[in-house]
């Protein structure tokens, strides 16, 4: 095995546990108003283009799978707040999560063109 892919492995376990850490630490009630606007969206922003760059870093699917699976999940995750205790879903916080994993898919387009272009 070599590094590459103890490399890929490890992003891929990262992805799976903020994956974890996002639906099981967002069911506890500690999470209710941890972050306040607009500091919230800077949050989900973040969060959410973190998976796609974990997914883009494992090299396991296209970058633009990558973003349409973080996009999934960033619905699934305001449709998961409907039926917790004070947390209620947000079209707004979906669009940041969005716009999270489009920003990282530009900025990896944009690398691996340099890349192609300096090896030719």
């Amino acid at each position: 095995m070599t590094i590459t892919y103890i490399y890929r492995f490890g992003f891929i376990i990262f992805f799976l546990c903020l994956v974890l850490a996002l639906f099981i630490g967002g069911s506890q009630p500690e999470a209710v108003g941890l972050f306040e606007p607009p500091v919230d969206k800077l949050v989900h922003f973040f969060y959410f283009a973190t998976f796609t760059f974990l997914i883009a870093m494992s090299d396991i699917m296209p970058l633009k799978y990558a973003a349409m699976l973080t996009v999934a999940l960033g619905a699934v995750d305001e449709l998961h707040q409907m039926v917790l205790p004070g947390r209620s879903p947000g079209f707004d916080d979906w669009l940041a999560d969005s716009f999270g994993a489009v920003i990282v898919v530009c900025i990896f387009s944009i690398v691996r063109k340099q890349q192609i272009a300096r090896a030719i």
